[in-house]
């Protein structure tokens, strides 16, 4: 199984009742016409590739500001490894990243149930992760030192931001603000950490719901009763000044709405709804990227491609490649070097990590 599944859970029964949640409100603004996936003039290149420790397959990518890259993996029954890794900027091999909780565990629950499931740097290059945790303990936000391992900061979540249900997959923060995929519970959750205050949104909502089968290398993925599945809510992607947010399940399609939409008391409900917009229809992805243009790159595990789409909305085939059949959660690095164009794509795939050198 590839490392985008960490839950594979609805069956055709539970396509059936989502049916029924498209009539709980307006359905959002959609593009009015899109363009084929077309090969790029110029083709990105696997310029590096770079064995991964363990047995656990791993999950994200995030590179930083310094030129390293910090790894997630995926939990795994077996695998009593570190969660995190990290590549420093120019190595060959990654070394384990350890979360150092010093005195402070005095204060906090320190290392118990951590078990991370996202990461994200904010505006400042600082690292965060959420952790999922374990049973008996509610998720939390951890600021991270990306290169001691020192806890800086945590967090519990505020449990008006928490159901029985709460999957935390994809994670992005800026300010004093972070928003989560809550795959568990189907909706989008931002969190006002100064406040202490959590606000779910679009719970049971269309944009919070797969709507197709998950394809992987061109086979429909079937559970174990032999229904086809799906997912939900799964990834999320910030615009580096913070004004917009992308969010989509595996199948997409592609949702693009003003953080103001979340962060202004005096929007409505329905204006909320009606304010989000169907951006682009996507295969079977295992996450997206942005870089500082604010174009997005998507993993595409069904065909193993690299794509991109920009905000003038051409969709680009930037890579055909058979590792992209098991490939994360890519994260874009900006250009380095007098020939550097337009970044690297930092991507896992099953138990290695690849770097995509961009056209």
């Amino acid at each position: 199984m590839v490392a985008f599944l960490p839950k594979l859970r609805r069956t055709a029964f539970c396509t059936m009742a989502l049916a029924l949640a498209v009539t709980w409100g307006p359905a959002p603004a959609q593009a009015a016409h899109e363009r084929p996936w077309l090969a790029d003039t110029e083709a990105a290149k696997i310029a590096l590739t770079i064995n991964l420790p363990g047995k656990a397959l791993w999950r994200q990518a995030l590179p930083l500001a310094d030129g390293s890259v910090i790894l997630l993996r995926e939990p795994g029954t077996d695998e009593n490894g570190p969660y995190l890794a990290r590549l420093n900027a120019g190595a060959s091999e990654t070394t384990p990243l350890v979360p150092d909780w010093g005195d402070s565990a005095d204060k906090t629950r320190g290392p118990a149930g951590f078990a991370p499931s996202a990461l994200a740097s904010d505006e400042h290059g600082a690292l965060w992760l959420i952790d999922r945790a374990t049973t008996g303990f509610p998720p939390r936000l951890i600021r991270l030192d990306p290169v001691s391992g020192k806890v800086l900061s945590e967090q519990n979540l505020p449990p008006e931001g928490v159901t029985k249900s709460t999957l935390f997959t994809a994670l992005a923060v800026r300010g004093q603000t972070a928003y989560l995929a809550d795959e568990g519970g189907v909706s989008l959750t931002m969190v006002d950490m100064a406040r202490h205050q959590a606000t779910r949104f679009f719970a049971g909502y269309p944009t919070s719901r797969g709507h197709l089968p998950l394809s992987v290398d061109r086979h429909t993925v079937m559970g174990g009763d032999g229904h086809p599945l799906t997912r939900d809510l799964a990834y999320l992607a910030l615009e580096t000044d913070g004004k917009w947010l992308y969010e989509l399940t595996p199948t997409g399609p592609i949702y693009r709405l003003s953080t103001d939409l979340l962060t202004d008391p005096s929007v409505t409900l329905s204006e909320q709804m009606e304010g989000v917009t169907q951006w682009r229809g996507t295969p079977t992805v295992s996450g997206i990227t942005l870089d500082d243009k604010a174009t997005l790159y998507l993993t595409d595990i069904d065909n193993g491609r690299l794509l991109s789409f920009d905000t003038a909305r051409h969709p680009h085939i930037l890579l055909v490649a058979p590792q992209l059949v098991r490939a994360g959660m890519p994260g874009w690095a900006k250009p380095t070097g007098p020939n550097g164009k337009s970044g690297q794509i930092w991507v896992p795939t099953g138990h290695t990590l690849l770097r995509i050198d961009l056209p």
